[in-house]
């Protein structure tokens, strides 16, 4: 009887077996299909995700890139404004000349500038007919030029006083014009012009206007409120032949002002 049970539970087996094969392989091949299915979007995903890696990699560079050339192009523009503000001379005395650097920071009254000269005497620097500095010397395909506000400035001026031009010698950084005879009486008020005559500049770039003056022993000095700021140096004129400048009384020229 045990016997007879155990044939008719082994077939009852079989037949399920036999009956569930169809489903299981079924099932199993649809497993297999979408294993297969899930793998190939997990990879191609994964591609994507490099392919947009890649992309973001180089957008960052093009973007940097395109940062740099932004930068650049503004310098260019800033450049082109102030341009724009100086005057254009067109005389063969007078040379338009770029700042390059500053010469020695943090000092700011120094800058080289893309003048190239071998002459070993200073020449003025002018900005739309005010006195800015001096070159002094070259330095490989540069000068370095002084400005207004170095201590080592100096340049020959006049005081104009009731239409009297009275001489006297510029000194940088405190601004002051010393040597000025005794017996000439100027004021506070008075325009300071370059005078010409020391073969730096030529005659009537406007340098400032007298603040205050002072008695010493044998002179007086003045000292200057100056025209030209040159906290942002930018572009000049070097005078190359001053005495050429003041023959042809140009706009730039005393006369005109």
């Amino acid at each position: 009887m045990n016997r007879r049970y155990l044939i008719l539970f082994i077939l009852g087996i079989s037949l399920i077996f036999f009956l569930l094969k169809k489903e299981v392989i079924s099932f199993f091949n649809f497993l297999k299909l979408n294993l297969e299915s899930i793998e190939h979007n997990i990879n191609e995903n994964i591609s994507n995700l490099r392919n947009q890696a890649l992309k973001i990699k180089k957008l960052k560079k093009e973007n940097f890139l395109l940062k740099e050339k932004i930068a650049y192009l503004n310098s260019i523009l800033y450049a082109c404004k102030d341009l724009q503000k100086i005057k254009f001379i067109k005389d063969f005395n007078l040379t338009l000349t770029k700042v390059i650097s500053y010469a020695s920071l943090p000092d700011f009254s120094s800058v080289y500038i893309d003048y190239n000269s071998n002459d070993s005497f200073p020449k003025g620097l002018v900005y739309n007919n005010l006195a800015a500095g001096i070159v002094v010397k070259k330095i490989g395909n540069y000068s370095l030029a002084l400005l207004n506000s170095n201590k080592k400035t100096s340049y020959t001026v006049y005081i104009v006083h009731n239409n009297h031009l009275i001489p006297g010698i510029f000194y940088g950084k405190n601004n002051i014009v010393k040597y000025i005879p005794k017996f000439k009486k100027i004021k506070k008020g008075d325009l300071v012009i370059t005078s010409g005559l020391d073969g730096v500049f030529y005659k009537g770039a406007k340098v400032g206007i007298v603040e205050n003056v002072k008695d010493t022993n044998l002179y007086q000095e003045a000292k200057i409120k100056l025209f030209y700021n040159d906290l942002e140096p930018t572009y000049f004129y070097v005078v190359n032949k001053y005495d050429k400048i003041e023959e042809k009384g140009g706009d730039y020229g005393y006369k005109k002002h």
